[in-house]
């Protein structure tokens, strides 16, 4: 069975109950398949304030909890409000990158998803503002 050691060499690997790919599958793996559709909140942060462009920030949460706290420039786009009406108003230069509250909240991917499958290029900031925040980067509110 996959996993489990040679006779006398140690306890069943739950890591290496599956084998690892093969390099050249992880390398297509990790670059053409995350890299190239995730990006994190350092590299969203050293852009912003380096006034590199290129991309818009999309904060896909509900508009209360945006307006609440938020990246800064972000815009609210609710994804469940990702109409293709809504997303025909876009412009189709940039790259999106969206983001949710965090790791087990799914608004990011969904607004990715979206995204995509109206022909945008998109990246999504795993993380989303809980990690944000986590590095102590600004964040800004929309109160009024």
């Amino acid at each position: 069975m996959d996993g489990e050691p040679p006779p006398g060499k140690g306890e069943f690997s739950r890591v290496l109950a599956t084998p690892p790919a093969p390099p050249p599958a992880a390398l297509a793996y990790f670059r053409q398949a995350r890299l190239a559709c995730e990006t994190d909140p350092f590299d969203v942060y050293h852009d912003l304030a380096s006034r590199a462009g290129g991309f818009v920030l999309v904060d896909a949460r509900t508009t209360d909890v945006y307006d609440e706290e938020c990246l800064p420039g972000a815009l609210s786009m609710p994804h469940e409000r990702m109409t293709g009406e809504v997303l025909r108003m876009l412009d189709p230069a940039p790259v999106y990158v969206t983001y949710g509250w965090g790791p087990a909240c799914n608004a990011g991917t969904r607004a990715a998803a979206h995204l995509a499958a109206a022909g945008f290029r998109v990246k999504e900031m795993i993380g989303g503002l809980e990690y944000w925040k986590r590095q102590n980067y600004p964040t800004t509110t929309k109160r009024r």
